[in-house]
């Protein structure tokens, strides 16, 4: 087997493997203020929504998050308390996002997580009561993400989102592609293996 066959097998079995993960952290709308645009459709892949009259709005504020911009789902002033969902448009892995602005510590809010259109778990948002700080929500323990529902929110003041992360498809090798890699390793250790004798 040549050399640049076995890259051709490992950059293919790649394709799934290494995309390159899609970052939302709303800093291409500019300074918006307190009481930013209303996000549902805008960024490719998601679609964000909420439930009971409110909205997602981006909002302004230095020194909350990891840039000036932050997610507040709320109703029209920003209170920050309302559930906000993440549909995704194809499935994906590897989601994380930040929790910012708490003011409360412990466990302040919920997330349910779908895999393949069912719901796979229910997992806790910690805090540590430090305005400033972000707190990671790493959702990468689920492949084939096809909802996330943000909800239950227990802060004082609520709790704005930030720096949505995701990757398109599974980003688990699936046994076929595994199989690609290990008989382009092996046929390039026979490979040699012939040179050698």
């Amino acid at each position: 087997m040549s050399i640049s066959r076995v890259v051709s097998a490992l950059a293919l079995a790649c394709v799934g493997a290494c995309a390159q993960a899609t970052v939302i952290g709303f800093e291409d709308l500019g300074n918006v203020g307190s009481s930013g645009p209303v996000i549902t459709n805008q960024y490719a892949g998601v679609v964000f929504s909420s439930a009971g009259g409110m909205v997602n709005r981006v909002s302004s504020q230095g020194g909350i998050g990891d840039g000036l911009n932050f997610l507040c789902t709320a109703t029209s002033s920003i209170n920050c308390t309302g559930e906000t969902v993440l549909d995704f448009t194809s499935a994906v892995s590897g989601v994380s996002f930040l929790a910012v602005g708490d003011d409360s510590q412990g466990v302040t809010a919920k997330v349910d997580v779908w895999v393949n259109g069912q719901l796979a778990g229910t997992e806790d948002v910690l805090t540590d009561g430090i305005f400033n700080t972000t707190q990671l929500v790493n959702l990468a323990g689920y492949s084939n993400v096809t909802r996330v529902r943000i909800h239950s929110i227990t802060d004082a003041g609520g709790l704005g989102w930030d720096t949505f992360s995701f990757t398109a498809g599974n980003t688990v090798p699936e046994p076929q592609t595994a199989a690609l890699v290990l008989a382009a390793l092996a046929g390039l250790g026979l490979a040699r293996l012939r040179r050698q004798g």
